[in-house]
Order: structure tokens, then sequence, then C-alpha cells
């Protein structure tokens, strides 16, 4: 086993930025809306300064609002964490891009060879998810299995999402899975990625582009992606997963149940892996937090009125500790400790 100064630590891309493609709620970038008088990008970031497996966070958005929103609250950008403002880029997939070519400098600002480069890995994550919490993203890195993998993106089961749905008079978020045949699931939005190891990144923006798949027009045009690049011969699976969210809309169960069937999670691993030119996989991961992102204005009203309380039950919510193979894993999130949610600040 390693040591702790030995441990596998990574940068981690916290993506703040505002576009035409980027969703917003009340007109406001998600970043910058608060809960209990804070920004909700302050607690995605408290959440990161806790794990132990994170080095430096990159912020990437609007550099002049994000620099504000950090000076007023009086965030600490050298502990315990070095906390990096980088201005946005066209859109999603240059601000990842050019993000992590930027933590690649060194002491001279000086972006090395990139060949040299090929398996760094990055944490990329969602500024819309304050309920996110330190135990999880140890969790989620720790199990990466980054030696045979370049992409991991986590999921996390219909099962552990149901708390959180609205409750008799209460409000809640009620949310679209992925229904393979394992299980439905929510992607959690934690992706640990080695950039240089994507041959067809040019497809993530189309997938963030096209990424709700409620709407029909989006639906459709990312299909056409799909024969655009030659790929109709999973069609068939494309097909069973958008008639699975059709018929769990209707609340057709059984013939969600008969359609999952054309979709074992290992096939579309293989197939993504396929569209995208690397290696991926999909990680379980048993915190629900990072999947509860904020997708518009009813879901925020419903963080807002009971944010104490789901706060309360993450930290209360008990699974087994992660099997480390990499590294030790001894922060004090990682050991069980409870770690308590700083008090808002104004």
């Amino acid at each position: 086993m390693e040591s702790m100064s030995n441990q596998k630590k990574y940068d981690t891309i916290l993506v703040a930025g505002e576009g035409k493609s980027s969703y917003k709620v009340h007109h406001l970038n998600k970043a910058f809306l608060t809960i209990n008088g804070k920004c909700i990008i302050h607690y995605v970031v408290e959440s990161l300064q806790q794990v132990e497996s994170v080095r430096d966070i990159y912020v990437v958005g609007p550099k002049e609002k994000l620099d504000q929103v950090f000076l007023s609250a009086r965030v600490d950008l050298k502990f315990p964490k070095r906390i990096h403002i980088v201005e946005q880029r066209a859109n999603l997939y240059e601000n990842v891009w050019h993000t992590f070519l930027q933590s690649l400098k060194d002491e001279n600002g000086e972006v090395p060879n990139t060949d040299t480069h090929r398996d760094q890995s990055v944490l990329i994550v969602p500024c819309d998810a304050p309920l996110m919490t330190s135990r999880e993203v140890e969790y989620f890195i720790s199990r990466a299995d980054m030696e045979n993998y370049d992409h991991v993106l986590g999921i996390v089961s219909r099962e552990k999402l149901k708390y959180f749905y609205p409750q008799g008079k209460k409000s809640g978020i009620k949310m679209a899975y992925l229904h393979i045949k394992e299980d439905s699931f929510r992607i959690n939005n934690l992706h640990l990625v080695k950039p240089l190891r994507i041959e067809n990144r040019e497809y993530i923006q189309k997938m963030y582009q096209y990424r709700y798949q409620r709407n029909f027009k989006n639906l459709v045009l990312f299909g056409l992606s799909l024969f655009g690049k030659d790929k109709s011969r999973y069609y068939k699976n494309y097909i069973g997963l958008q008639l699975c969210l059709f018929f769990a809309n209707l609340r057709f169960d059984f013939l969600v149940d008969y359609f999952r069937k054309l979709n074992p999670k290992k096939e579309l691993e293989k197939i993504i892996s396929t569209i995208m030119k690397t290696r991926f996989m999909a990680l379980q991961v048993p915190h629900p937090g990072a999947a509860l992102d904020i997708d518009n204005a009813k879901d925020y009203d419903a963080m807002k009125l009971r944010f104490d309380e789901w706060w309360k039950h993450l930290q209360d919510h008990k699974e087994p500790l992660p099997i480390v193979t990499n590294h030790v894993d001894v922060s004090p999130v990682a050991r069980g400790e409870k770690v308590a949610r700083p008090s808002p600040t104004h």
C-alpha cells in the first residue's frame, strides 16, 4: 500500500460556463444561484476542498463574475486547495479542453509537449450540484480504474434517489433515468477523464448540445449525428433507450422492462468506447448527491426548501467504504467521519 504522500491526486475542472447552449434558471448562471444565502458554486468548491484525492481546482466560467463572487465570500484561493479561475471559451468542449491545457502548464507558464501527458487524468464536475459530498467524490475516484480506462463516468441507481422525490405536500426532484438491462440509473455528473486519450472529442459538445432528450428535436438531431458518423448499427440501442424513456413517462413499466433488455451495461460501454474511440466505463456509485443537479426553476425551488433536510440525510447515509486499489484512503470523509457543512457565507 502507498503512503498518504504517494496517494494519487487529480486536478479538478469545475465547469461554470455560460453561453448559448448552457441552461439557466431565472435567467441566471446556475453557479450564482443562492441557497441559504450562499452561491451554489461555493457548496461545490467546499466539498472538493475536503477531498484528499483532489489536487488543484480549476473553475472555468465568466472570470470577472467568479472573481467577484469568491472575493465577496472571502474564499481562500490558496488553501486548503489552490483555486484557479479560468476565463470561459465558446462552449463546454472548449472550456474543458483549454482548462485541461492550462492545468498542464509548468512553473514558467508553458504548456509542455502534450504527447508526454497522454495518460494525464482530470476530474470534471458541474457547478450546479450543491449536495455533492466529499465522501462520494472520494469513493468515485478510488474506484475509477484509470489503469484500464480513459473515461470513467459515475452513475447512481434510481433506488438511491427516491428519497428526494416529492413527498406528500413536500416538493422534490423527480428525475429521468437511463433504463438499461441491469437497472435504471441517473448519470451523477462525475467524470474522470484522460482528455488526450479520447480521439473523437468533438462528440462531447454534440452530446452536451442535445442532452435534453425529452425534447423530440434534440432526440432526432442526436440520432442523425450518429448516422452521419456511420454508426447506424448502434441505432437499435439508441431506439431502445428512447423507448424506455418514453414508456417510463407514461408509467408503462412492463414495456420499460421489455425494451431495457436491448441494452446491457457492458454492450453500451463498448458502443460508447467505439464511437468516442477511447476506453469507457460507467461506475456505479452508492452516494446520490452529485446526481441532484438543478435543471430548472422547479428543481431549484425544491432544493432551497429541503436543502438542510437533504444534506443531513446525505451525511447520515452509510455505505461500505471504498476498496482502495491504488492508494490508502485516509481523509476524514473516507474514514466515515462527518464533516459539518459550513454556515452560510453572506
